[in-house]
């Protein structure tokens, strides 16, 4: 069970009392991702995260890593679309030093001006990697063709362009702006009583000047539909052909994960079945949800070689008009509902994972969620609610499909699929 408390200044204290385990996960989860960059500065959320990582006034970028390293701990931060978290995992008996260093670079962190130069080559290698990694462009590239128009196109680490203009101002701007108190939540998950959580960060992040967070312009419509194809001298064809997903408050949120999990969420599920194990189109085939504040995607991916792209296509879309029939490859609905029962409990044995759930379900819903609760959504999906999203779902006009690789077919590639 979760306690919370909520400094005056708006600033969300969190935690998770779990006594029998011997670690502590703390992070700090911020409403600012990528989708609070400012125009012409998309990558900005991302390097602000990293340059949080370079110093303060009593700690060099050494002593921060190796004073986590000293109590065998983990200390490491991302940034998403809508969010960025900063966390450390350790043992309960070293919580205090661990809660004190990763206070210290979120709130005190200098951004000298020779690390930042320095830290721009670095982002700049991990964007030629990201490039580099076919499975990891195709998402930045379908984001980009799906969310067409809206700050969710953008890429989280920004370009090279974008990346060689920041400045320190650029960083001292965007923090803020968007690291407002009641843009914060503290978190702490494992061996740690709430009391002692609320003790070693209220002082601190209490002394914050309140300051009201603007909203990121909302997606009213999203365009969907059309095709993307980039060609690159790659070994396969890497796709992704995707559809309206919902949004995190979306109502049919859960019948969405229901028939993500059928059609494309692990070994049992329909594309993997037919694609991989019964044709050997493919090694990897999967479906997959992005959900964000006010809208999102489900979508597929697959890489195959470009003589079988064709007929992994018509894979993909006659599992689609399957799933329209209510055929769901052989597996029951009750064994579906286990399957993401396991994994939503299995998922909580982490003390790391149980603090990014509190985290995310705090920024999202302004409580915790509890897994209970998840499960009877689960258990109210009814075959026909699957039958239904899938015909709405999954129409010519609001799918996208984008390819990258040697695509040398120009044809129209949704009338495989649909």
């Amino acid at each position: 069970m979760t306690e919370k408390t909520v400094l005056p200044n708006g600033v969300r204290i969190v935690s998770e009392d779990i006594p029998d385990v011997r670690s502590v996960a703390i992070g700090i989860w911020v409403g600012a991702g990528s989708r609070k960059d400012p125009t012409g500065k998309e990558g900005l959320a991302h390097f602000t995260e990293h340059m949080m990582f370079k110093g303060t006034d009593t700690r060099s970028a050494f002593d921060i890593a190796s004073g986590i390293d000293a109590l065998g701990g983990v200390l490491n931060a991302h940034t998403a679309k809508e969010y960025t978290a900063y966390y450390v995992k350790v043992l309960d008996e070293h919580i205090d030093k661990a809660a004190d260093i990763l206070e210290d670079l979120f709130l005190n962190s200098k951004f000298p001006e020779e690390e930042i130069e320095k830290e721009k080559q670095v982002v700049l290698q991990e964007i030629r990697m990201s490039e580099d990694s076919p499975d990891e462009h195709i998402s930045d590239l379908f984001a980009r063709a799906f969310f067409r128009g809206s700050s969710l196109s953008s890429p989280i680490l920004g370009t090279g362009d974008t990346l060689r203009s920041f400045t320190r101002q650029d960083i001292l701007d965007f923090i803020s702006s968007t690291y407002t108190p009641g843009s914060i939540v503290v978190v702490g998950a494992g061996n740690i009583r709430h009391t002692k959580l609320v003790d070693m960060t209220a002082e601190r992040f209490g002394s914050l000047k309140k300051e009201q967070l603007g909203e990121s312009p909302l997606i009213e419509k999203l365009a969907g539909g059309g095709n993307l194809v980039v060609q690159k001298d790659l070994e396969q064809v890497h796709l992704t052909i995707g559809t309206k997903g919902p949004s995190m408050k979306d109502d049919q949120r859960w019948a969405y994960i229901v028939l993500n999990t059928i059609f494309g969420g692990g070994m049992s599920s329909m594309l993997f079945q037919e694609a991989r194990e019964r044709l050997g189109l493919v090694y990897s085939i999967y479906s997959y949800i992005y959900s964000y504040n006010d809208c999102g995607a489900m979508a597929v991916y697959a890489a195959t070689t470009p003589e079988q792209l064709e007929s992994t296509l018509n894979v993909v879309g006659e599992q689609i008009q399957r799933l329209k029939k209510g055929e769901f490859g052989g597996m029951t609905l009750d064994d579906i509902k286990a399957q993401i029962k396991g994994h939503l409990l299995l998922s909580r044995e982490s003390t790391e994972s149980r603090m990014a759930s509190i985290g995310k379900n705090e920024l999202y819903y302004g409580r915790d969620v509890p897994v209970d609760e998840m499960l009877e959504k689960i258990n109210m999906v009814s075959a026909d609610d699957l039958v239904r999203l899938a015909q709405e779902i999954f129409a010519r006009g609001k799918m996208t499909f984008v390819a990258l690789g040697k695509v040398m077919d120009k044809k129209e590639y949704l009338s495989s699929i649909l």
